[in-house]
């Protein structure tokens, strides 16, 4: 196999992994909102918004609930079943149909003009799902941080696979959130 091959081969397998999105996770909050005064949560589901018979089912609910339960306990929040909790965290989640289309145009405008066969242009459907959390504070009902993951969260057709991708991704939207006991946003802009 000769450099030029190798070479070609390395491309094309560099242009298969990047058909692939990964998960994207942004936050955003409310600046204002001092968060060492809270202590408390209760987790909802978002009934209006997780329509979506797979994304939103019973099943991807009860995932989403347990991660951000155990998250928010391991910062330091303490649930609250019947009473008024300090914060409420609701969630939903979505899909919709994506497609991509890609090109592996070459590296110069003349490459077409000495080998017009090799410009391909590829195209893939897929599902981007999305997971949103919104915090709110429960005195003025305001959301004062809200989270959000969105990518390929179904793609396995292993069951286990999807609880982990659906769990590790709740995990990585929830640690943008500050630890209840004396932590505020500065410490994590310093992260």
């Amino acid at each position: 196999m000769n450099i030029r091959s190798i070479i070609a081969s390395l491309f094309m397998l560099g242009l298969l992994a990047s058909c692939s999105p990964s998960v994207n996770v942004k936050f955003d909050y409310d600046p204002k909102v001092n968060v060492r005064q809270f202590s408390t949560f209760r987790v909802e589901a978002d009934q209006r918004r997780n329509a979506d018979p797979i994304a939103g089912s019973n099943l991807n609910q009860r995932r989403i609930a347990d991660e951000i339960e155990k998250t928010m306990r391991a910062k330091g929040y303490k649930p609250v079943v019947g009473g008024e909790a300090d914060l409420v965290i609701r969630f939903f989640s979505d899909s919709k149909d994506r497609q991509q289309v890609q090109s592996n145009n070459n590296w110069s405008p003349y490459w077409m003009w000495y080998n017009p066969g090799f410009n391909n242009v590829y195209t893939r459907q897929y599902e981007e799902n999305r997971v949103v959390v919104n915090v709110y504070d429960t005195r003025t009902n305001d959301i004062i941080w809200q989270g959000w993951a969105s990518g390929q969260l179904n793609q396995s057709k292993k069951e286990s696979n999807r609880d982990v991708a659906y769990r590790t991704t709740v995990q990585s939207i929830m640690k943008q959130l500050p630890e209840s006991a004396g932590s505020d946003y500065g410490s994590i802009k310093e992260k």
